[in-house]
C-alpha cells in the first residue's frame, strides 16, 4: 500500500495543491467504495444465512460506509472547482457538507439498529454459525485495518479532517466486527444468546460516532478557532519583518484546508511615508501567499514613537490597566487633541476569554481613574475579543 501511495504521489507531482488535494480524495473515496461493497456482500451474505442481527447490522454499518465514500468522492470534486462568481471562496466546503451528509447517514442506520437489536434480545434465537463465517468475519477485520492506514496516510497527507474522520469510523468497525466475532464464538460455544444485545451495543457506538461526527462538520461549516500550527506558522512569519514595528489584531477565515483569508494590523513609524508602509505590506503579502498559500491583508497602523509629549499619558493608561490585575493588554494607542485643549486617547483593550467584567463597565472605570491622573481626558477604547494569537504590539 505504501508503494502504491509512492507511486500515485509521483503521478499527480505536477498538479497544484488543490488539484493533488482532489486526486487524493478521489482515490481515498473510491478504495472505500469498491473495499466496503466487497465487505458488505459477504457480511449480509453471512449474517443472512447465520440468522445473525450483529452481523447483518455490521454489513449494514458497511453499506453506509459505501454510501459514505461515494459521498467522499462527490464532495472533494466538488471542492476542486475554482472559484466563481457566485462563490468567490471557492467550494473547499463542499467537503465539511459531504462528511455532514455521511455523519447523518450513519446516524439513521444507527437508530434502525437499535430497534432491531432490542427485537432480537425480546425474541432471541439460534443462529446457523460455520467455519465460513468466522473466516470472513477475520477477513473483514483485516480489511477495515488496512483501511484505517489507509485514510489516516492520505488524510495526513493533505490535512483532510474529512479523511481522519473516516480512519476513525474505520477503526470503530474494526471494534465491533471484533465484538460480533467473540459473540459468534461464545454463543456457538455456551448457547448464550448475545446477538441481541451485541447488536444494541454495535448501534449504540455508531450513534455516538455519528453524533460525534455532526459536530465536528457543523463546527467546520460555522466557522471555529484556526489550528495553534496555523495560528505560529504566521506569527512566526510576520516577526521575521525587521521593517515592523509590532503587529496585532490578527483574524484568520478558513473556506477549507486550502482556502485561508486573513488579516492582520501592521505598525510603522509614524514618520514613514504612506508608499514605504505600503511597499512593506504589499512585501508581506506576496510572501505570505508564495510561502503559506494565505491570502493576507495588512492594515497599517502608525506609531509615533519619538513623541515624548505623549509618554506619560501612555504611562498612565498602562498603570490603570494593570492595576486592574485582570491580564489586560492594549495596542493601536494614539492620542488626539481636541479644540478645547482637551486629549482624546484611542487605544484597542485585548479582553482575555475568562473575564467576565463587561465592555461598558470597563469603559467607564478606565475613564474614571485616568481622569484622576491627567485631568480632563476621554478615553475611547475599542474592546478585542476574538483575535487570534499573542499580541506582538510594540506600544
Amino acid at each position: 500500500m505504501y508503494l502504491f501511495l509512492k507511486y500515485f504521489k509521483k503521478r499527480i507531482a505536477q498538479q497544484t495543491p488543490i488539484e493533488q488535494r482532489v486526486s487524493y480524495g478521489i482515490l481515498s473515496g473510491s478504495v472505500g467504495l469498491g473495499s466496503n461493497l466487497i465487505l458488505f456482500i459477504l457480511k449480509i451474505m453471512i449474517g443472512l444465512f447465520s440468522g445473525s442481527i450483529s452481523i447483518i447490522t455490521d454489513a449494514i454499518n458497511n453499506l453506509s460506509d459505501m454510501l459514505s465514500s461515494g459521498l467522499t468522492v462527490i464532495g472533494f470534486k466538488m471542492a476542486g472547482k475554482k472559484p466563481d462568481h457566485e462563490h468567490p471562496y471557492g467550494h473547499e466546503r463542499s467537503e465539511s457538507i459531504s462528511g455532514l451528509l455521511i455523519s447523518i447517514v450513519i446516524m439513521f442506520v444507527g437508530l434502525q439498529f437499535v430497534k432491531s437489536s432490542l427485537d432480537k434480545i425480546i425474541s432471541p434465537s439460534a443462529l446457523r454459525l460455520n467455519t465460513t463465517v468466522y473466516v470472513i468475519l477475520v477477513i473483514s477485520i483485516i480489511l477495515k485495518l488496512a483501511q484505517v492506514y489507509f485514510y489516516r496516510l492520505i488524510g495526513k497527507t493533505i490535512d483532510s479532517p474529512t479523511l481522519i474522520a473516516t480512519a476513525k469510523d474505520s477503526l470503530n468497525d474494526v471494534f465491533t466486527t471484533i465484538a460480533v466475532l467473540l459473540s459468534a464464538i461464545i454463543q456457538a460455544s455456551t448457547g448464550w444468546h448475545l446477538d441481541g444485545w451485541v447488536g444494541l451495543g454495535v448501534a449504540i457506538y455508531i450513534l455516538f460516532s455519528a453524533a460525534s461526527l455532526i459536530r465536528t462538520f457543523i463546527n467546520d461549516l460555522l466557522g471555529h478557532q484556526p489550528g495553534h500550527e496555523l495560528v505560529e506558522k504566521m506569527d512566526d512569519l510576520l516577526q521575521t519583518y525587521d521593517d515592523i514595528l509590532g503587529f496585532h489584531d490578527l483574524l484568520i477565515h478558513q473556506y477549507g484546508p486550502n482556502m485561508i483569508f486573513a488579516s492582520v494590523h501592521v505598525e510603522f513609524d509614524s514618520n514613514w511615508t504612506l508608499n514605504q508602509a505600503h511597499h512593506v505590506t504589499d512585501k508581506i503579502e506576496h510572501d505570505f501567499w508564495h510561502q503559506a498559500q494565505i491570502h493576507l491583508v495588512c492594515h497599517i497602523d502608525p506609531i509615533d514613537i519619538n513623541n515624548q509629549k505623549y509618554a506619560k499619558i501612555y504611562e498612565a493608561v498602562q498603570a490603570v490597566i494593570k492595576h486592574y490585575e485582570l491580564g489586560l493588554t492594549t495596542h493601536d494607542f494614539h492620542v488626539e487633541e481636541l479644540v478645547n485643549g482637551d486629549k482624546l486617547i484611542q487605544f484597542d483593550v485585548v479582553v482575555p476569554e475568562h473575564i467576565t467584567t463587561n465592555d461598558d463597565e470597563l469603559l467607564v472605570s478606565i475613564n474614571h481613574d485616568l481622569r484622576k491622573i491627567l485631568g480632563q481626558v476621554t478615553a475611547e477604547i475599542t474592546f478585542d475579543h476574538n483575535y487570534i494569537g499573542d499580541d506582538h504590539s510594540l506600544i
